[in-house]
């Protein structure tokens, strides 16, 4: 909508609820939707009044699809290959920067994915939960970068297991602890082709037991 010029520098969006109805999505999508816009400095929040445009710039409108189809095995694999070279450094900036409510918003991702997993669906706080592990760095440009990269995997279907609320919930917790390094390792681990990898090992479960 902000690429196509519907929306332009200064205008009102829609309240949560239209752009529901509107788009056909759900109300945590939408929520999800327009916190990324708002790290990205598209728009800003004003209490009372609503969200409002705060910037077009082209570089910050970056497409998912530029890296083709979910479907090409090769782009999946260099993706993330991407992702383990910045997302466990991220993690590790992020236990030196995050705030107490950003801890707060990775915990709900992390119950929000276990409910989920126990009912069978993957829900928008499994991606949701890498993102906000790179916005806890406050670092603009690698939250463009990882938000380009993750929603490559909004099209992909596979579920969400056992295992991926384990390892959230030890990330979270290492973050919350301010443990760079543990962070670091943890994310390394569940970045893993090995899928899964981390679950069994004794620092995983102690990251869990000092929460």
């Amino acid at each position: 909508m902000l690429r196509s010029g519907e929306y332009q520098l200064g205008d009102r969006l829609p309240s949560e609820w239209e752009l529901v109805a509107a788009l056909h999505v759900g109300r945590s999508a939408v929520r999800e939707a327009i916190r990324e816009l708002v790290t990205l400095e598209l728009v800003e929040i004003r209490p009372g009044r609503g969200t409002f445009v705060q910037s077009l710039r082209a570089d910050l409108l970056l497409r998912p699809e530029t890296f083709n189809d979910v479907l090409d095995s090769a782009v999946k694999r260099e993706l993330l290959e991407v992702r383990r070279i910045l997302e466990p450094e991220a993690a590790a900036l992020a236990a030196e920067r995050v705030t107490d409510g950003e801890i707060e918003r990775l915990r709900h991702d992390v119950e929000r994915l276990r409910e989920a997993v126990r009912v069978g669906y993957r829900p928008p706080e499994d991606l949701g939960f890498h993102l906000n592990v790179v916005r806890g760095t406050h670092n603009t440009a690698l939250s463009r970068v990882a938000g380009a990269i993750v929603g490559f995997y909004e099209r992909d279907a596979m579920l969400p297991t056992d295992n991926d609320t384990t390892e959230h919930q030890a990330i979270c917790e290492a973050i919350a602890r301010h443990d760079g390094k543990a962070a670091r390792e943890l994310m390394s681990d569940h970045l893993s082709e090995r899928g899964g990898a981390a679950a069994g090992r004794p620092e995983l479960r102690e990251s869990i037991r000092k929460k």
